[in-house]
């Protein structure tokens, strides 16, 4: 009710034209008309009733919110739920332009703080309607506005823990890996999915490279055969056949001509590598007994070169159109990726349970992976495909997924989907929230009938193009 302050008096003999503002003896307005105002799902103001001539009339018989005007606390069963877009757990859509609402299994969704509407789907969505009936509670439902998990900085926790550890949210539910660290300022549900740790590549395109002739061997191969044996070889060969009796240069064989040909450093060369490779060419062979085995020994080596190298030039050739590059997290590549010409680059997504689980297992390959970490899923996809990421760590549940619909199939989980660090996915709520229990006991019923692997199935398995 309206009432008058001891100074405004005066305001008890005034009157408009029109309008009733009379007041009565103690100060208060005799005739009071109020409009009766709530925020609605779609976070406006809505129109619900009036007060006039000491009546109450309302627009509904319940509250917009589904909960009974007559009950004392009528938000109790309303919650407001944040989730984080990360297909095939979630996924965000915008509102049908014509409809101007959320088409069929979607929900709506918004930007916290705003006003704009999108829609939501995905496996996680629908264990949130199925929740929503089972358990029998209202949800409002929020992007997180930073579009993380959650992870700790500076002691303040972001992302959707920090969403729900500072009550801004009932609960969290999307793709949440469930760890000791979080498990310290919330209580998770138990897990409704498998995940862990996997390792993304991407396949090699299947072309040579113009120096694939040298892949054979390595670079130390190459230069002990061309500088060491061929030039320590032939002059070996030379040095021999030059202090021999019977060769070219000495001329000690009786009935020789003494003015006959002579056998040079260059024509030992082109020897030995005319046996190297085989070939038919003109060349002159010494005579001295000693120079002769020299050429035979090199000779036998160069048939086990030979067939060493056409068996390694067929295998990098004709090589398959994919190769493991990387065997776990504790390979050579990750461990020491300075090892390697260029180095050997991999990243995650930074504020995560993986970055986490890196950071307090391998510090050092920690601190070396910060420089390639990629903003979100999608960005380290494309660097992958461009080149500029070798490997990329992420969550199993959603690399697996990506794999299964990579448009062309370049991009393939580490023996076939293997998982390191096993943990899952759970419903994160406030601790002590007096919705874990029934929460709980409902996720234990999905799992127990099957009905959580029949919610996965269309999003993981179907539409799968590799």
């Amino acid at each position: 009710m309206v009432h008058l302050r001891r100074g405004d008096t005066f305001m008890m003999n005034v009157t408009w034209e029109g309008k009733d503002l009379s007041f009565t003896a103690d100060g208060y307005q005799a005739h009071p008309r109020l409009v009766v105002i709530v925020l609605n799902k779609d976070r406006v103001w809505e129109k619900v009733g009036k007060w006039e001539n000491n009546s109450l009339s309302l627009k509904y018989s319940v509250w917009p919110r589904y909960s009974s005007f007559a009950d004392s606390d009528p938000d109790d069963n309303h919650l407001s739920i944040v989730t984080l877009e990360e297909a095939p757990f979630v996924i965000v859509e915008d509102v049908d332009p014509l409809m101007e609402s959320c088409q069929k299994n979607t929900v709506p969704c918004r930007k916290f703080g705003t006003n704009v509407k999108k829609c939501c789907k995905g496996f996680c969505i629908d264990i949130l309607k199925k929740l929503s009936k089972t358990v029998k509670f209202t949800y409002d439902l929020y992007l997180v506005t930073n579009g993380k998990h959650g992870k700790k900085v500076n002691n303040v926790w972001n992302g959707m823990i920090g969403e729900v550890v500072y009550h801004r949210a009932v609960m969290a539910v999307g793709s949440l890996t469930i760890n000791e660290e979080r498990s310290e300022v919330v209580d998770f549900s138990v897990p409704f999915v498998e995940t862990g740790i996997s390792v993304m590549v991407s396949r090699s395109n299947g072309t040579v490279s113009p120096s694939a002739f040298l892949e054979p061997f390595s670079a130390s191969v190459w230069v002990m055969m061309f500088v060491m044996l061929l030039i320590v070889s032939a002059m070996a060969v030379f040095i021999f056949e030059y202090f021999s009796p019977v060769g070219y240069n000495r001329n000690l064989a009786q009935g020789r001509d003494p003015h006959g040909p002579s056998f040079t450093i260059g024509k030992a060369v082109w020897l030995l590598w005319g046996l190297v490779f085989n070939n038919s060419v003109p060349v002159q062979n010494p005579k001295g007994t000693t120079s002769k085995i020299m050429v035979s020994v090199w000779a036998f080596f160069a048939v086990i070169f030979l067939a060493s190298y056409t068996a390694n030039l067929a295998a990098f050739m004709i090589q398959e159109e994919f190769v493991d590059q990387v065997t776990g997290l504790s390979d050579k590549k990750f461990q020491r990726p300075h090892d390697y010409s260029p180095p050997f680059r991999f990243g995650t997504v930074p504020n995560g349970s993986t970055e986490r689980n890196i950071r307090n297992n391998y510090p050092d390959m920690h601190l070396y992976m910060t420089k390639y970490n990629q903003k979100g899923v999608e960005d380290a996809l494309v660097s992958l495909k461009t080149g500029k990421l070798d490997a990329f760590i992420y969550d199993a549940a959603v690399l697996n997924y990506k794999a299964g619909r990579d448009e062309g199939c370049k991009l393939v989980t580490i023996g076939s989907g293997y998982i390191f660090a096993t943990t899952g996915y759970g419903i994160a709520l406030q601790k002590g929230s007096p919705w874990k229990r029934q929460i709980d006991l409902a996720l234990l019923q999905f799992v127990g009938d099957g009905r959580d692997q029949s919610l996965f199935f269309p999003f993981l398995f179907l539409n799968m193009r590799c």
